[in-house]
């Protein structure tokens, strides 16, 4: 190995000092994914809060208007922003307004 102590303890120090940076990258990868699906989520959530409020609009006291369902729906739509993770709101409201409107819902989007 090495010849000196001195160089024994600068080589501890060295490995110590990579590990912990191999242990931050790690800690940092683990946030970021964290991140991501906590926007995800949130994404989601707003969708669906999008949607339901769009449901709720459309209600008259005698039935279910579609037209004012899918007014609302785009209105909610033209709002969302076309970059992640916000994106994800426009196949939640797809899939949502198909189920709600009687097609068939993409099924890309299940929890």
């Amino acid at each position: 190995m090495t010849k000196t102590p001195v160089q024994d303890i600068d080589t501890q120090y060295i490995r110590r000092i990579q590990q912990q940076q191999i242990e931050l990258a790690l800690i940092k990868a683990e946030r970021d994914a964290a991140v991501r699906d906590r926007d995800l989520a949130r994404a989601h959530s707003e969708a669906m809060a999008k949607l339901v409020d769009a449901v709720l609009a459309s209600l008259r006291p005698y039935g279910f208007s579609r037209k004012r369902f899918v007014f609302a729906l785009r209105k909610a739509a033209r709002a969302i922003p076309d970059r992640e993770p916000d994106s994800l709101q426009h196949a939640v409201l797809f899939d949502g307004s198909n189920r709600v409107l009687g097609g068939q819902p993409s099924g890309g989007l299940r929890r």
